[in-house]
């Protein structure tokens, strides 16, 4: 008999799995890097790095095309090859855990059945970088078109790579802080640049995951001593609900209370901005936005279970993700397929409306990524006409049924067309009043929002 021996399965490629996903075209990569991962068996000792890699591309995407581009002898406009080269500057000079020799090498062997005959050209670009680069002892922080400072490093170049401040100030800081040109102006315009900055660089933040402990479960406190018991990083904070967890280390579903509801994941301004309802047991509340079911879970949590509460969506396939964490939570709520235009709500009356309406994300650009490259100057017009389209729709229905509840619009967005002056054309058009309104900028451990709550006039 011969001996046969049996190939040990080959291990995934991460670089090659992020690649695929950044090429995919998908709206949201970050949300389906899960899923591809998945698919491709990539280990668990590979998944932070390649989640690293994944965020870092997209969050850094400007500033990395502005060290590659000097020294491309042709301008690139292939996707593949754009995305080969912001991987391999990213791990080059932005992550201090991968050698330089793999972050050349490992990268254009992922990318090397995508590039082909263009595999030559990365190479060039890249080794020209790391030869180009002089790293600085002690680092140097004084601006220079030719100096890169990331974190504590600094490295000093051959050629200018970034604007003059003093000169371009917006297309300086648009490619240091990496946010789209016209939102970098639209800040400075209306915020002056101090806060414009200030809001950038904790946006830049790594956000915290907040925990809304749910009270008719556990408490604070004894979460807080089981997440401690097993090494996790967990603190303490002003409000009665919330906990912050800093660096996990492994998937939420695995982290102590998570299979026995004692928790969820809610940011603290998505929270805070419910709470502006002040919502009270035994009222109906119509969640109009509610995939996937943040705020409806907080509703519950708030009243007690005492609410009757329906979640409507647009979309099936986001309204079916309620339903699973709504067991998990121990929550009972109805949910309610809408059409696509927002027609056929659920009949009323209602005491309260939750409109956490789309908007451009602006107030949570550390979080939704992808939202970053898709700012367009004409971005915020397109968000308010699709909220006129729900304004309307809600009014038209609410009149029609007769009811006059409370209204609470939200949004994650720091664009004034989008809140402050929607819910002033709400108010008007309704004859409504705004009984409070919040901003929340955004500081390193909240998002950036808006929340108003509307009342009818008497």
């Amino acid at each position: 008999m011969n001996d046969q021996t049996t190939a040990e399965p080959k291990t995934p490629d991460l670089r090659r799995v992020v690649l695929d996903l950044l090429l995919s075209r998908s709206d949201y990569p970050t949300r389906q890097f899960g899923e591809y991962a998945q698919r491709a068996g990539l280990p668990d000792r590979d998944r932070s790095l390649a989640r690293q890699l994944l965020a870092g591309a997209l969050r850094w995407a400007p500033r990395l095309d502005a060290i590659y581009q000097p020294y491309c002898s042709r301008r690139v406009q292939d996707d593949a090859l754009t995305w080969t080269l912001r991987l391999g500057v990213l791990q080059l000079f932005f992550l201090s855990n991968v050698p330089p020799h793999a972050a050349v090498h490992s990268t254009l062997q992922a990318a090397r059945p995508l590039l082909r005959e263009r595999l030559g050209f990365a190479n060039a670009v890249l080794r020209a970088l790391t030869k180009a680069a002089q790293a600085e002892q002690p680092m140097q922080e004084a601006f220079s078109r030719k100096r890169l400072v990331v974190g504590r490093r600094s490295w000093f170049f051959d050629r200018p790579l970034f604007h003059d401040p003093a000169i371009r100030p917006v297309g300086h800081w648009a490619i240091e802080l990496a946010f789209p040109p016209p939102l970098v102006r639209r800040w400075f315009d209306q915020v002056g640049e101090e806060t414009a900055l200030a809001r950038m660089h904790s946006l830049n933040q790594i956000p915290p995951i907040w925990l809304r402990v749910q009270l008719a479960r556990t408490s604070k406190d004894e979460l807080l001593k089981l997440f401690q018991a097993e090494g996790l990083e967990v603190h303490d904070c002003d409000h009665p609900r919330l906990l912050r967890l800093v660096r996990p280390g492994r998937s939420l579903d695995q982290l102590p209370g998570f299979q026995q509801g004692q928790w969820a994941v809610q940011d603290r301004t998505s929270l805070e901005s419910v709470e502006l309802a002040q919502p009270l047991a035994g009222e109906r509340i119509l969640d109009l936005c509610a995939a996937p079911g943040g705020k409806s879970f907080a509703l519950a949590e708030l009243t007690a279970g005492q609410a009757e509460i329906v979640a409507c969506d647009v979309s099936a396939q986001r309204l079916a993700q309620i339903q699973p964490e709504a067991e998990r939570l121990g929550h009972e709520l109805r949910t309610h397929l809408l059409a696509e235009d927002g027609s056929g709500l659920p009949e009323g009356p209602f005491d309260l409306v939750v409109l956490d309406v789309p908007c451009t994300n602006t107030g949570v650009l550390h979080k939704r990524l992808e939202a970053r490259s898709r700012f367009r100057a004409d971005e915020v017009h397109r968000a308010t006409t699709q909220q006129n389209l729900i304004r309307k729709r809600l009014i038209k229905e609410l009149l029609k049924q007769g009811c006059r509840p409370r209204v609470l619009w939200t949004t994650c967005s720091l664009e004034p067309e989008e809140n402050q002056d929607m819910t002033a054309r709400f108010a008007r058009q309704a004859n409504y009043r705004i009984e409070e309104q919040r901003t929340f900028e955004p500081d390193g451990l909240r998002s950036g929002g808006f929340a108003a709550i509307l009342v009818p006039e008497s």
